[in-house]
């Protein structure tokens, strides 16, 4: 009984450990791929085929980058010489072209006398960062490792 108990958990841990099958896309695709998801928030579950995740994660990285703006979050900048504020800009540029476009526009300058001024920027960031997870996940569906 203990040994097959052991031969299941060992094919388990084989199954689990095994290389994924069926053709692996070529780097240039995968770059394209995670380009598109950057740029536009659930792009790159469009491109997948899956259509519902994509509109959902769209939605909802859109929306928490605009209750960021509404808050009156504040874009961190390069040249303030901080590590964390660096961090952070490049936290705010990854939710894509959404920053490059409020900033065009004027919004992101943020109102430290406001009082929902440091949620809003929290929201900006965060926003950024659940777009890198999408990224990383249409990464993973698109070379197998998740289905």
């Amino acid at each position: 009984m203990a040994r097959k108990i052991a031969e299941q958990q060992e094919e388990k841990t084989t199954k689990e450990v095994a290389a994924p099958s069926g053709p692996q896309p070529s780097t240039g695709s995968l770059v394209g791929l995670c380009a598109a998801a950057w740029a536009i928030p659930g792009m790159g579950h469009f491109l997948l085929g899956r259509r519902i995740r994509a509109l959902v994660l769209f939605l909802a990285i859109v929306a928490m980058f605009a209750f960021g703006l509404a808050m009156q979050g504040q874009f961190f900048a390069t040249g303030s010489g901080s590590y964390l504020q660096t961090l952070g800009h490049f936290a705010e540029l990854s939710v894509g072209i959404f920053m490059p476009a409020a900033t065009f526009f004027g919004y992101g300058g943020g109102n430290t006398f406001f009082v929902c001024s440091d949620y809003g920027t929290a929201f900006l960031v965060s926003a950024g960062m659940l777009n890198v997870l999408t990224i990383l996940d249409a990464y993973d569906i698109a070379v197998g490792r998740k289905s």
